[in-house]
């Protein structure tokens, strides 16, 4: 599937390892001293939610609250029983339970999804609608029901529980401020994977300005943002927050961590950087500690994935075991690994299955996923159907687990297929094939019944591809008097001193940029090495570059 670039590599992190308590308020630090367990508890309750534990203060808050003695009360064995499910404590959680604390049925049916079989598809047991809606943020995340998820957060924008009031373990204003956080993050995440990109981009965003000073899921917000814009088709890479929050003293619990991961890892997929790798190893060491099957199959999943991207086998990556175990697991948790063995497989009834079955669970980056494999293997007119009207509703421009050049494909099936867009012209433009990119476009420009927006984005594609074909096509389409004339023009006039590039060796440039050797490329062009090595040359010549390294960087800054 393609290899990977190298970047920051991710430190290794134990989330049960002891951390620092000096980022921790003095007064409690020196309160439990002293032994002032009125004055603790005072403190904790600003400090401490009992429903969601994760604040700013993350481990360190919860280690302190684990090693000091605090006294048996409702209030605090309540704090103790959640940290006790934050880390899978299950020994000391039957220890606190024991101790009364307050609605001790909210962290046994938390418990209850964490470890529920591969297969389970219904919620814990619950009693009040507030009980409801939290075992439900959990068993839809733990069995991966993108769809049910989605829903749920939009329900939960009307829910209001008025237990918040009466419960002295919930503290009134964070939990509200939380709660307007987490509501346009749970929707985000939502409308990411099942919905819209635009939507998730602009709730993403507002997230960020919601909720207490330091909170992770700020950072959160702000990695989803910067991911959906690389789904969008944005270029700009930027070093993930969540990762480093969660190396440091203050980051969140351990199940706080899988579910800041897991929320967005199908975005890793996009990233060159190793961030998959490191995630998806985290991910498992995380499952295996909290005892969580469903969250162990997807740490395996992505695991197994995150290999094929870096060009194992599906037997050398341990698809055939990832497969086995996932038969009898609930229909979300076997979306990813149907799709992998389609990928491995490059079976149309096999993408077919995997697009059912994403459609089935309302996945639909998965959906556009599978669909993009199968409009680039056989543009059959269902799949072009369905595969243009979501690429123009959801936003999706950087199909995940699909090669660039597959994507590519893809769009030039689109258009063959009659169907137009601006959709189809910037998957082209993002395909890393310049002649597909020209083909699309000309399509579109050729065309006039494709829409205003679909030709001037053709017209944008060629201007940034400037190759020597683009631009005499520009030039040619530069003569004529209607608007896309007007736009070609001033593209022409503003990109005088563009780059003389065949379309060949920007394919090739652009594909070394990203680390392939020429037998590498060679073989994703179906060309000799020696060839490569000349067109390689020649691009270096053209581009005044002493070296391969050079030509790469020139090419990258002309592409910005």
């Amino acid at each position: 599937m393609g290899s990977k670039a190298s970047g920051d590599v991710l430190p290794a992190v134990d989330l049960w390892a002891p951390v620092s308590f000096d980022e921790l308020p003095a007064s409690l630090v020196e309160n439990a001293a002293a032994a002032d367990w009125t004055a603790v508890r005072a403190d904790l309750k600003v400090l401490m939610d009992a429903v969601t534990t994760d604040g700013p203060h993350g481990r360190a808050l919860l280690q302190f609250v684990m090693k000091i003695p605090l006294p048996v009360d409702p209030v605090l064995e309540r704090y103790r029983a959640s940290i006790c499910v934050d880390h899978g404590d299950w020994d000391s959680l039957l220890r606190h339970l024991s101790g009364n604390p307050i609605e001790a049925a909210e962290p046994i049916g938390v418990r209850d999804a964490i470890l529920a079989p591969l297969d389970r598809q219904e919620i814990p047991r619950y009693v009040g609608a507030h009980q409801k809606v939290l075992f439900e943020a959990y068993e839809f995340q733990f069995q991966r029901a993108v769809g049910r998820w989605r829903h749920w957060a939009q329900r939960l924008f009307g829910f209001h529980a008025d237990v918040i009031w009466t419960r002295p373990d919930i503290p009134a204003g964070r939990h509200l401020r939380f709660r307007r956080l987490h509501d346009a993050l749970a929707l985000a995440y939502g409308e990411a994977l099942g919905g819209r990109l635009p939507v998730a981009h602009a709730l993403a965003r507002e997230a960020q300005s919601l909720g207490d000073l330091g909170e992770p899921g700020k950072e959160s917000a702000a990695d989803l943002e910067y991911l959906l814009g690389v789904a969008m088709g944005s270029p700009t890479e930027a070093r993930l927050r969540v990762p480093r929050r969660i190396v440091s003293p203050t980051g969140p619990s351990p199940l706080g961590s899988w579910e800041l991961i897991f929320h967005a890892i199908p975005f890793y997929a996009l990233r060159r950087d190793g961030a998959l790798g490191w995630a998806s190893e985290l991910g498992q060491r995380t499952a295996v500690g909290l005892g969580s099957p469903r969250a162990q199959l997807q740490a395996q999943t992505w695991r197994v994935a995150d290999w094929m991207l870096e060009g194992r086998t599906a037997d050398e990556a341990g698809l055939p075991g990832l497969l086995a175990e996932s038969q009898r697991a609930a229909p979300g948790l076997r979306v990813v690994p149907s799709l992998l063995r389609a990928i491995a497989s490059q079976r149309f009834d096999d993408f077919r299955a995997a697009e059912a079955l994403a459609r089935q669970v309302g996945s639909v980056w998965a959906q556009v996923s599978a669909l993009t494999w199968l409009v680039a293997l056989d543009p059959q007119p269902r799949t072009v159907r369905w595969l243009h009207r979501l690429l123009e509703t959801t936003g999706w421009r950087r199909p995940i687990l699909v090669p660039p050049t597959v994507a590519a494909d893809a769009a030039l099936g689109l258009a063959a297929a009659g169907k137009r867009g601006v959709s189809i012209v910037e998957v082209a433009a993002l395909g890393e094939r310049a002649n597909v990119t020209v083909e699309v476009a000309m399509r579109h420009i050729d065309d006039a019944e494709a829409p205003r927006e679909a030709r001037l984005a053709a017209v944008e594609a060629l201007s940034k591809l400037g190759t020597t074909h683009s631009r005499e096509i520009l030039h040619r389409v530069s003569r004529r008097t209607d608007d896309i004339g007007i736009s070609a023009r001033r593209v022409v006039t503003n990109r005088a001193a563009g780059t003389t590039l065949s379309e060949r060796e920007f394919e090739v440039l652009d594909l070394a940029r990203h680390g392939l050797t020429n037998r590498d490329i060679g073989e994703r062009l179906s060309l000799s090495p020696h060839t490569i090595a000349r067109h390689v040359a020649n691009a270096r010549a053209k581009l005044g570059a002493a070296n391969r390294t050079e030509a790469a960087a020139k090419f990258e800054e002309m592409k910005v």
